[in-house]
């Protein structure tokens, strides 16, 4: 996935946003005032370093002129394209969109900095400023732009890398996701940060999914006749599994804590509404999981208890007993999973929604 467009238009700030990381993060993209794309660089996301977004240097200047520049950065080695402008729509902005096109390369047109656009309004007309006036204009003239130079059709996002609540940088996040290959969509969604309700879902989806991966694997091994085998590995596996799914539902406190950074919440109030689902190591996510369990349900925890020791008992009748096994483990791991998913998906659907509610707009 390429970032392309003009020096200083923010192409840096935004990869380092798409991955919930600051300027001075370890792996960031470098940020500064004057230009400081000089080469071509990818950038993994923290989540998935097979996720790469690459920074081209920005189009036009001395070193990077237009009239070699796609030779320079071997366009058609790049599958899809980000195409960020700033201020103002620009001749190379209509260049660079015409050229892949031209390639059927696939873009999307990406409008940034729009909260510094919707400050300076404000101060300018401080008695008349409206910043759904200020936005409406913004895409208005982005999109004639685009149609009077014949590049229709392609999605146009106002976003600013600096407010991902505001705006459209999270529904440009769903949309990459929607038009990604769908052999590689569930990685990708993955790979994102859980950062609004729509892409929680979709995480809670794709893990769902793959519930009956693990609850298999579990059934297969309860076919081994070696009594109490099953039964650990089982709450080994759904432990492991709830360690994973609150990792991807953003519930772990690294997570959290880009969290609070991009939306200006207190990190430590986004803490106690996921705080009924902490997890600080493999003994308290044990804890965690029976703890589920218990509350979700009296009938769901007894249900995997029952499977549990008619596993166990099963095993001890002759070659029949493994086939009656399998399928007691498969249900239990299963219905554990799911169990566990649904309560870490409601807790992150909380969190998001606390965020959203009390997220600071330093530009008021």
């Amino acid at each position: 996935m390429a970032v392309i467009g003009n020096a200083g238009v923010g192409k840096s700030s935004f990869i380092n946003a798409i991955r919930r990381l600051t300027a001075d993060d370890e792996g960031a993209a470098e940020v500064g005032v004057t230009q400081t794309t000089v080469d071509i660089r990818s950038y993994s996301h923290p989540n998935n370093p097979l996720l790469k977004f690459w920074d081209l240097p920005g189009v036009g200047t001395d070193r990077f002129p237009s009239k070699t520049y796609l030779t320079e950065i071997d366009v058609d080695r790049f599958d899809f394209f980000l195409l960020i402008t700033a201020t103002r729509f620009t001749e190379n902005d209509t260049w660079l969109g015409k050229e892949l096109r031209s390639r059927n390369k696939k873009y999307f047109f990406i409008r940034t900095k729009v909260g510094q656009d919707v400050s300076d309004n404000k101060k300018a007309h401080p008695r008349t400023h409206s910043e759904e006036a200020v936005v409406k204009v913004i895409r208005e003239s982005t999109e004639n732009s685009l149609k009077e130079n014949g590049c229709v059709n392609v999605p146009v996002y106002l976003i600013d890398s600096y407010k991902l609540q505001k705006f459209e940088f999270l529904q440009l996040e769903d949309r990459l996701v929607e038009d990604f290959p769908e052999l590689k969509k569930s990685a990708f969604v993955l790979s994102m940060h859980a950062a609004s309700e729509k892409m929680i879902h979709r995480k809670a989806a794709v893990l769902r999914s793959m519930i009956w991966l693990s609850a298999a694997l579990s059934g297969a091994v309860a076919v081994a006749p070696i009594p109490g085998v099953s039964l650990v590995f089982d709450i080994s596996l759904v432990v492991a599994n709830a360690i994973f799914y609150h990792k991807q539902l953003g519930l772990d406190d690294i997570s959290l804590q880009r969290f609070a950074t991009f939306t200006s919440v207190d990190l430590e109030k986004l803490k106690s509404v996921a705080r009924c689902v902490s997890i600080t190591g493999e003994a308290s996510a044990k804890m965690l999981v029976w703890g589920i369990l218990r509350q979700a349900s009296t009938a769901a925890a007894a249900s995997i208890a029952v499977s549990a020791a008619a596993e166990e008992g099963a095993r001890f009748i002759p070659v029949i007993g493994s086939f009656i096994s399998a399928p007691l483990s498969f249900g239990a791991t299963y219905l554990a999973l799911k169990t566990v998913l649904d309560k870490m998906e409601s807790v992150a659907l909380d969190v998001v929604k606390y965020a959203a509610q009390n997220c600071i707009d330093d530009s008021t």
